[in-house]
């Protein structure tokens, strides 16, 4: 009777055992699904807080191209110096504008 007791109380013990041990597991999943989420969601929130940034600096540096149209220019000079550097680049400028409005005053010239 002891025996049959204490086998029962050992299989209470340990069924009692497992259940704790399943309960801690699924909070323990339940946790790590919890800071995952949140991980993502910081790392979504820094990325546009980033993104923010980044328009924001846009929109400055837009600004100051609208007030001072020289510094695009010098943008696009430094950009075309930095092209040139590389043997491998080729670069076509379109020069057309030039050559009519020279050659229309030429003609101009040589009608009178």
């Amino acid at each position: 009777l002891v025996d049959a007791r204490t086998k029962a109380e050992v299989q209470r013990i340990e069924a009692q055992a497992r259940a704790t041990t399943r309960q801690l597991d699924a909070q323990a999943q339940v946790e790590a699904m919890r800071q995952s989420a949140q991980a993502d969601a910081d790392i979504q929130r820094i990325k546009t807080e980033a993104e923010v940034s980044a328009l924001r600096e846009r929109e400055q540096a837009a600004q100051a191209y609208t007030l001072y149209p020289s510094l695009l220019r010098l943008i696009e000079l430094e950009t075309l110096r930095e092209l040139g550097r590389n043997g491998n680049a080729r670069l076509y400028i379109n020069f057309e504008g030039f050559d009519s409005a020279n050659g229309d005053a030429q003609l101009e010239d040589s009608a009178e």
